[in-house]
């Protein structure tokens, strides 16, 4: 059954409220604040990577999106290993050596380096970087997203523009004109290029036994 992001967001919301009630009015244990604040982040994370992907229309946008974002790694960083392990259960894939890309193995070695009774601290970025979860990685692109639209509103290149400049990579920019046309510019050059997209009313179907594919 999916979950409705606002529901989410509500529930990291109720959570706070109490918090900062109980914990005015020292109600609250030491060992439950901390249960209380993976919680928190639990749904916060959970409604920034649910929630339809905003278009980024204004840099005030942006940068509400990348509050909610610094919030969800500040909560994070307070967290120690063992806890977000308990939270975010690693992915049980096994075959990373196979594909050049981290698994279950990796993620286990790479806790092994690390106090699991230490909160992860500054270090947030690289530890979820190195971290096998489909919702942490849903995050990493969301927030990396975000970052670079940033960027361009700063109007500094996007991270995979910056990555492409130095491994000496031509970009492109995608823009829609005003008839709804699409188009890719070489910004370097000028030059530009009509993007075609499949009508409507043909689809992409699989085929059977060998992953193929064809035009309906």
């Amino acid at each position: 059954m999916k979950v409705s992001p606002i529901l989410y967001l509500k529930a990291a919301k109720r959570l706070s409220s109490n918090f900062v009630r109980g914990n005015q009015l020292g109600l609250i244990p030491e060992e439950e604040i901390k249960e209380i604040s993976t919680k928190i982040a639990y749904y916060l994370l959970k409604y920034v990577i649910t929630k339809p992907e905003p278009e980024f229309i204004t840099k005030e946008e942006v940068d509400a999106e990348l509050s909610l974002q610094w919030t969800v790694l500040q909560f994070f960083s307070q967290m120690t290993p063992k806890q977000f392990l308990n939270i975010f259960p690693i992915r049980k894939f096994y075959k990373g050596s196979k594909y050049s890309t981290k698994d279950y193995y990796t993620t286990k070695e790479m806790l092994s380096k690390v106090d699991m009774n230490s909160p992860i601290g500054y270090k947030v970025i690289v530890f979820l970087w190195d971290y096998a979860n489909d919702d942490i990685e849903e995050f990493l692109v969301r927030y990396m997203v975000t970052v670079s639209k940033l960027r361009r509103f700063e109007g500094k290149p996007s991270l995979a523009e910056e990555m492409a400049k130095e491994l000496g990579l031509k970009t492109y920019r995608l823009y829609q004109s005003s008839n709804g046309k699409k188009f890719l510019l070489d910004e370097k050059t000028g030059r530009t290029i009509r993007v075609k997209e499949r009508p409507k009313h043909l689809k992409l179907i699989k085929g059977r036994g060998r992953g193929e594919s064809k035009i309906l």
